[in-house]
């Protein structure tokens, strides 16, 4: 199928996208392994271990999530141009 000393284009084009690929790679690793290190005062320590303080986070996320889908859809609701119609399953 092919001549001897005819190469495929495709084979260097994987090549050259390969070595730019991992030189990326590297330089993610090298960046991300920096160390910065932050002072956490005892008092912020204190707050990342209360499971209380945790548990209200989560459910000050899910509150406001849910808080946006409602915004949403009455949005929708007194919209002109949509229509809510109820479809029997």
């Amino acid at each position: 199928m092919f001549h001897y000393g005819v190469k495929p284009i495709y084979i260097s084009v994987d090549i050259v996208l390969m070595n730019k690929l991992f030189l990326l790679l590297i330089s993610a690793i090298l960046l991300s392994s920096s160390n910065f290190e932050t002072k956490v005062s005892r008092e912020n320590r204190a707050a990342m271990e209360n499971k209380k303080i945790k548990c209200r986070w989560v459910c000050d996320k899910k509150l406001y999530k849910e808080q946006k889908i409602a915004d949403a859809i009455s949005f929708y609701k007194n919209s002109k141009d949509y229509k809510f119609t109820k479809k029997p399953f």
